[in-house]
């Protein structure tokens, strides 16, 4: 399936400063960092269902240029070739979390980026409360011939289950959501691999 996008941008064209992506496209003098409030909410809470919904899909090749923004500020994935923990890269993070991405919410000091966090687990919660009808949806795959699936789809599917942590209650999937969270903003690999991405992209 495909679908053409209007008035996107790869976040490598703008990740040095997707502040100012943002006040290009939505400006407002009265707003913190002169962005319009409805703008950067969007990207904020845009950029926390992503970062859910890939870790749980285990979506996998995260590089600069299959992350993408509108005008609007939202934020959203494309390409899913790699899904289910399958990753052509080297010790990849739990989720895409860049140091470039909180930026443009203000840095990690941010209210913006405290609210990112919260709307990662209030999202994570919530989706927990249905892992039933989610799993269900995904078991009918099963026998699809999905490659990422692997040769034990079942194997497959219940290393997705595990990340719903069905035995825990809400406050300790919180806390264990906001370490993932925590370990994929310092991971160090994958800041290699974006770098040597948008070497090999430069050159061709």
């Amino acid at each position: 399936m495909m679908e053409f996008v209007d008035n996107s941008v790869a976040v490598e064209h703008v990740k040095s400063n997707i502040l100012s992506y943002f006040k290009q496209h939505n400006p407002d003098a009265e707003a913190p960092y002169g962005v319009s409030t409805q703008a950067m909410l969007t990207y904020v809470k845009s950029c926390a269902g992503y970062c859910v919904i890939t870790y749980l899909l285990g979506v996998g090749d995260r590089h600069y240029d299959n992350l993408m923004l509108l005008t609007t500020g939202r934020f959203f994935h494309v390409d899913f070739g790699f899904i289910f923990g399958n990753d052509p890269k080297p010790m990849a993070p739990p989720m895409k979390i860049t140091k470039h991405m909180i930026e443009g919410m203000g840095g990690v000091d941010s209210d913006n980026y405290i609210q990112f966090r919260r709307y990662c687990v209030q999202a994570y919660n919530i989706i927990r409360k249905h892992a039933t009808l989610f799993m269900n949806l995904l078991h009918l795959m099963r026998d699809a011939g999905i490659q990422d699936m692997g040769q034990n789809p079942q194997l497959t599917l219940d290393k997705v289950q595990e990340k719903f942590l069905l035995g825990q209650d809400d406050e300790t999937a919180e806390r264990v959501f906001l370490k993932l969270i925590d370990e994929s903003v310092a991971a160090l690999a994958p800041q290699f691999s974006d770098y040597i991405h948008t070497l090999a992209t430069r050159l061709r």
